[in-house]
């Protein structure tokens, strides 16, 4: 999880990849439901519903998930932290972050599959909620990738009690 330009799906993608985990994104569900450009509450409900949807789909299949998604708001987090409990799994969240300097750089290029700019961006960190969980905080810059998903890979695999 993290802002919009904060590297988050570029790393996601990847540790999905490292993992041998199932990737979902939710630009890419907002495409494919027709709801690019429509940010109405209920569109970003119904786009974190199909994540939901299809994270259950994967773990009933055994299969490790990798959600990449702003999770800016609790009711969405809250959302996959109930299927976790229901399916007896572990949860790992990695909040992903970067300086304001590489946000804004990075939101000036245009992505294929995400609308968001900068003034987007200043929305949803004005908005983010706090996480009431444990998490790995992950620092993006444009060379560190190899270090983060070493991180990450670190932090899943240790005993949940020290979570």
């Amino acid at each position: 999880m993290g802002l919009p330009g904060s590297g988050k799906s570029f790393f996601a993608k990847r540790f999905a990849a490292k993992m041998g985990a199932e990737y979902i994104s939710s630009d890419a569900l907002r495409i494919e439901m027709g709801l690019r450009g429509k940010y109405l509450s209920k569109n970003k409900t119904d786009v974190y519903l199909k994540m939901a949807e299809r994270a259950k789909d994967w773990i009933r299949k055994n299969k490790s998930v990798v959600l990449d998604a702003t999770f800016f708001q609790k009711k969405y987090r809250e959302l996959i932290y109930s299927i976790a409990e229901a399916n007896q799994i572990s949860l790992h969240l990695i909040l992903v972050q970067a300086d304001e300097n590489i946000i804004q750089q990075r939101l000036s290029v245009p992505r294929k599959d995400s609308e968001a700019d900068h003034s987007v961006y200043l929305k949803i960190k004005d908005k983010f909620e706090p996480i009431e969980k444990s998490f790995l905080l992950l620092d993006s810059t444009n060379e560190n990738l190899e270090e983060i998903l070493i991180k990450a890979h670190k932090y899943i695999l240790r005993p949940n009690e020290q979570k």
